[in-house]
């Protein structure tokens, strides 16, 4: 039996301009697209309310989450080896990376989406998760700040920016 697919406001940033899309999870995590298969989009709540009047009932206004991809890329400029990285810092890279993959998946990008799943990829990725120190994952009164080698950030580098590149080539991030 499939659940119920709720539905919620996630605004993204890229180079300061904020575009709302809406996010939508039941079985997989994804962006909400038109009849057209064209991806939702709009710069305000407001003007995304008056898309999806009629869905709007289903959603959870209240609940809008926002990912700085600003934010982000610095954060992916500023890792360097053998240095640690603070919790804001996994959870800001940690939060983009599932962003991306759940844009992925929407526009059915599984060549783009497999790209960020490569073994040395997929160590980074823990080391993120870890890294944000969440309760039920790290025992109380301890905490984990990830170390990088070199592989791993020029892979995370070299991943996302070509992967981001060709969304945007595409038209699905709004400049």
């Amino acid at each position: 039996m499939k659940r119920k697919i709720e539905m919620y406001p996630y605004g993204y940033i890229y180079r300061g301009k904020r575009t709302v899309l809406l996010w939508q999870t039941n079985d997989a995590d994804t962006f909400m697209r038109d009849s057209g298969n064209r991806l939702i989009q709009a710069r305000t709540m407001t003007s995304m309310k008056k898309l999806v009047r009629l869905a709007a009932a289903d959603v959870r206004w209240s609940e809008y989450s926002e990912m700085d991809f600003d934010k982000f890329w610095t954060a992916l400029k500023n890792l360097s080896p053998n240095r640690a990285s603070s919790r804001k810092t996994c959870s800001v890279l940690l939060s983009g990376w599932n962003f991306i993959e759940d844009l992925g998946r929407t526009l059915n990008r599984k060549k783009e989406v497999k790209r960020l799943r490569s073994k040395l990829l997929n160590k980074a990725y823990q080391k993120l998760f870890h890294g944000c120190n969440l309760p039920p994952t790290t025992p109380k009164g301890k905490s984990y700040s990830p170390l990088w080698i070199s592989s791993e950030i020029i892979s995370l580098r070299t991943e996302f920016r070509s992967v981001w590149a060709s969304f945007r080539s595409q038209g699905y991030i709004r400049p």
